[in-house]
């Protein structure tokens, strides 16, 4: 069966294979959906109904339990209350409490009923409606004997009839609790078995697919691959020029046709190519009237045409070349003529112009030497006018030095006049003293003393202040002399530096001449090296072209006796 399907894919074309296999598998993956989705929807009932019936009726019965004793609670607190008496606000809050709660235990008991599923569940419900039934009558009663404040009466029968159903209903009421949540966990079990279930039956299908879909896949994959990748291994050594290939495809689909078309494609080419190789044959033999044999078609027709073409231009060109190589062996006798002329004018020139060129190089290496030494001497003399230059400010500074020295001279002599005015006013006032003390007698002899003394001392300082002026006027005297004798120096070297620059822009004029002068002769120089490359080269060329051109000869009556071996058309 896998065989027979396996044949049947193989035979059928590419497009109802592909179609087919996508078909099946997208088949089997909406059933894996469908499979899914129901399961899907029977747990999602399973679940709405757990919710529905058990878990919202959970929290309902819960509240009637509440209910019921939070109704209980206001009854007991009436009938035990110690006040004497209720006023009726009081009384109608009461009675409107205990009224609301029956009516949501009312409420609650229609609510339950609806969610009851099983027998068990109807059973317990309908002892708890009995009770309540029971219950209410009696609690009211006890609520009005209590409100009229007949609480004795009211605790009898609290104690002897209510508490008692009280007690039998919270009972009722927590085992019909505990079955709902029985039921509950029954349910959620069987929603868990049936997920299980369901995941275990998804998983097989989504395998069943996956496995369904490989298969097809590889299959599908092997019968288109496997033909074209031997196509490509024969395309491959087609490409590596070897056309000794068969191509075996057993289908028959659009890659069996191909493999076909290729197959007589190949035979085309090989045709041709024996045809052309044929036509080749015979030219290299030496037979130019050889012709194609195969019918081309197509484009392959510009190959036959291009052979016929070739074929004509062998001809054509043999016969040129024959005419050619006459010509070519009478001017490569003339040329050889020439050329030995030419080798033997080059050789002589090529002596000359070395003569010329050793004059050249003496002459330059005098002018690089004239330019070193310029140069020298500009560096010498450009040392000599810093130094000169540097002796100038030097002697400037002399000069500044020399006038604050006269400037101070003149000061310290207008204090010496100072000081010797003093002197004659100290000496005037030392005479006067001493007058005054001959007229004081006795009394003024010792004041005498003084006087002299300080007379004598004001003629030392006055003998002093003339020879310190004396010898300042002389100091002032050699200063000027100082400042005569340096300003005609300073003079000097400046003239000294103006004549020395004129002379450094005369040495570097001529280190900048003889520079460009060895510039020039090197440029000249290397000019007449080059013309004797040239003529040397030109020498060279001219013995090559004479060899050449007798070689030429030889070539070409080689050249005509091989044309001769043509058997042209």
């Amino acid at each position: 069966m896998r065989k027979y399907m396996k044949i049947n894919i193989k035979d059928l074309p590419l497009r109802k294979k592909l179609f087919r296999s996508f078909m099946i598998i997208t088949i089997l993956g909406s059933l894996s959906s469908i499979i899914s989705l129901v399961f899907l929807q029977l747990i999602t009932v399973e679940y709405n109904h757990a919710i529905n019936n058990y878990g919202f009726s959970q929290g309902e019965v819960g509240k009637l339990g509440i209910k019921v004793e939070n109704s209980y609670s206001i009854v007991r607190d009436i009938a035990m209350s110690e006040d004497e008496s209720f006023d009726e606000t009081r009384k109608a809050n009461v009675r409107d409490s205990v009224s609301n709660y029956s009516e949501e235990i009312k409420q609650l008991l229609i609510s339950i009923e609806k969610t009851n599923t099983t027998s068990i569940e109807k059973e317990e419900f309908e002892k708890i409606k009995n009770d309540i039934s029971e219950y209410e009558p009696i609690r009211d009663r006890v609520l009005e004997l209590g409100l009229e404040k007949k609480n004795r009466q009211a605790s009898q029968i609290m104690k002897s009839d209510v508490s008692p159903k009280v007690e039998v209903l919270t009972v009722d009421i927590s085992e019909l609790l505990q079955t709902k949540i029985d039921n509950c966990n029954e349910l959620v079990n069987k929603s868990k078995t049936l997920k299980i279930i369901s995941i275990i039956i998804i998983l097989i299908s989504i395998g069943l697919t996956l496995g369904l879909t490989i298969f097809l896949s590889r299959n599908i994959t092997n019968f288109i691959s496997q033909p074209i990748e031997k196509m490509n291994r024969i395309a491959r050594q087609m490409a590596e020029g070897n056309l000794e290939v068969a191509i075996e495809v057993e289908s028959k689909d659009e890659i069996g046709e191909l493999a076909n078309s290729f197959s007589e494609m190949l035979k085309t080419l090989k045709a041709y190519i024996n045809d052309i190789s044929h036509v080749l044959g015979h030219i290299s033999i030496g037979n130019l009237s050889v012709s194609t044999r195969e019918g081309y078609k197509g484009n392959f027709v510009e190959i036959k045409e291009s052979l016929h073409n070739i074929l004509n231009s062998f001809n054509e060109v043999f016969s040129e070349i024959n005419d050619a190589t006459h010509e070519v062996s009478g001017s490569s006798d003339k040329v050889a003529s020439i050329a030995k002329v030419l080798s033997k004018g080059t050789i002589e020139q090529a002596s000359s112009i070395e003569q010329l060129s050793a004059s050249m190089i003496d002459i330059n290496e005098k002018v690089q030497s004239n330019a070193k030494n310029a140069n020298n001497t500009n560096y010498i003399t450009t040392t000599l006018v810093e130094n000169i230059e540097k002796s100038n400010y030097q002697m400037n500074e002399m000069l500044v030095a020399m006038n604050e020295i006269e400037k101070s001279s003149k000061d310290i002599k207008n204090i010496i006049k100072a000081i010797d005015y003093i002197s004659e006013q100290t000496n005037l006032l030392a005479l006067n003293a001493a007058i005054e003390a001959a007229r004081a007698g006795e009394s003024g002899k010792g004041f005498s003393v003084v006087a002299e003394e300080v007379r004598s001392l004001a003629n030392q300082s006055t003998n002093a202040a003339k020879q310190t002026t004396q010898l300042i006027e002389e100091a002032i005297k050699v200063v000027n002399q100082g400042k005569t004798l340096a300003n005609n120096t300073a003079q000097a070297l400046k003239n000294v530096v103006e004549d020395v620059n004129r002379a450094i822009e005369l040495v570097s004029s001529i280190a900048s001449a003889s520079e460009d002068q060895a510039y020039a002769i090197k440029q000249v120089n290397d000019g007449i090296i080059q013309i004797t490359n040239v003529v040397q080269l030109t020498s060279s060329i001219a013995e090559q072209s004479a060899a050449a051109s007798e070689e030429l000869i030889n070539q070409a009556n080689n050249l005509d006796k091989m044309i001769e071996k043509y058997n042209k058309s």
